[in-house]
């Protein structure tokens, strides 16, 4: 009886050791996996070029949240990132081929300015990859990716908290041009105001231009006088002043393109930042990071990518001196809908009523 005890015994210390020795094994496997990962996605040395436009990455706007999308790849993945900026637009050709001269495995350029230059050099230099910030084309080369944004679930939630904040019932809204790019923020904008806010006038009007800053002051100061108490420009530097005249009349504005209490409001340094709702962003920075992360990790395509809600590649800034004047119920509200353009309960492209019943006036 004690033998058949013990020959137990050692059957059970033999199971036991055997576990030990495959919970040893597994454990050793998927640490080496883990250590082969973060080598893959950390290879010193590999090269990248980042080209923005003659303004520079201290822009404040595209290039320079390209420009941070650079560094913290540059941290992350230990690549070595070198800044091609051109003088002029007749530079452009001249900056893309140093990035080639120079070894770099991906060349960033930042802007629809590039798009005929980058596509170019994209096809006569098959061994360097390619990628574009806010273009997208009909068709690519094999090493050709175009960065696309969906703009327009950022406009629908900026349109969202304007029709709720709003007491005039009046909400304006500027554009540089009549073109898609700044549609695509402005008619969901309209969208999502008409969605919380039955009582909503829409202001749109066109500057049409990206420079004209009188212009833009005269339009911000005309939708003011007919009533708006929220104006979201939607118009490169043009737009820019409007929203400083706006924010420093007393009127709510809302930001684009990057988190402009940070950038034109200085960290809330320049008068009116206080009445700076939000900014609707496109994070040019993510999708920058996240476009070296694919070429560091070997899985660059070609191609369009789109940067949403779903990925952060989109979305409103924080509210920062706004905070306090925003009621929780409406930043909940805020919340709620995000969640159910995320589920795809709302179409951004639809108004809640039908367009001649929107009292959507463009002028």
């Amino acid at each position: 009886m004690k033998y058949i005890q013990l020959k137990i015994q050692a059957v059970k210390n033999l199971r036991y050791l055997i576990v030990s020795v495959s919970v040893f094994l597994f454990v050793v496997v998927f640490l080496m996996m883990g250590a082969t990962q973060s080598h893959a996605l950390r290879i010193e040395g590999i090269k990248v070029g980042l080209i923005p436009t003659e303004s520079g990455v201290n822009d404040l706007s595209f290039n320079w949240m390209a420009y941070q999308g650079l560094l913290q790849a540059e941290t992350d993945f230990g690549v070595v990132g070198t800044v091609y900026t051109p003088t002029g637009t007749e530079d452009y050709a001249n900056q893309h081929q140093q990035c080639v001269n120079d070894g770099n495995v991906l060349c960033i350029s930042v802007g629809f300015g590039f798009m005929d230059v980058t596509t170019g050099f994209a096809q006569n230099n098959p061994g360097v990859n390619f990628a574009i910030v806010d273009v997208i084309y009909e068709t690519y080369p094999v090493n050709l990716r175009g960065i696309n944004f969906d703009s327009s679930q950022a406009g629908y939630l900026a349109g969202t908290l304007a029709g709720l904040l709003t007491e005039s019932d009046v909400i304006g809204g500027i554009g540089g041009m009549d073109i898609d790019p700044v549609n695509a923020f402005l008619l969901p904008y309209g969208y999502g105001a008409s969605c919380v806010n039955t009582q909503i006038n829409i202001i749109i009007d066109y500057i049409w231009s990206f420079s004209d800053e009188e212009l833009a002051n005269q339009i911000a100061e005309d939708q003011m006088a007919a009533g708006a108490d929220v104006i979201f420009p939607a118009a490169g530097p043009a737009g820019n002043a409007a929203l400083l005249t706006a924010t420093q009349a007393g009127a709510w504005g809302i930001g684009v393109d990057s988190d402009q209490w940070l950038t034109l409001f200085e960290s809330g340094s320049v008068d009116g930042s206080e009445y700076l709702l939000t900014s609707a962003m496109k994070r040019v920075d993510n999708a920058v990071y996240a476009t070296i992360e694919d070429q560091v990790s070997d899985t660059f395509t070609s191609g369009t990518v789109t940067y949403d809600l779903a990925n952060d590649g989109v979305g409103l800034a924080p509210y920062h001196d706004a905070d306090a004047s925003i009621p929780q119920p409406v930043k909940d509200q805020i919340l709620s809908i995000k969640q159910d353009i995320l589920d795809g309960k709302i179409d951004v492209w639809q108004p809640c009523y039908k367009l001649n019943f929107l009292p959507l006036i463009i002028k």
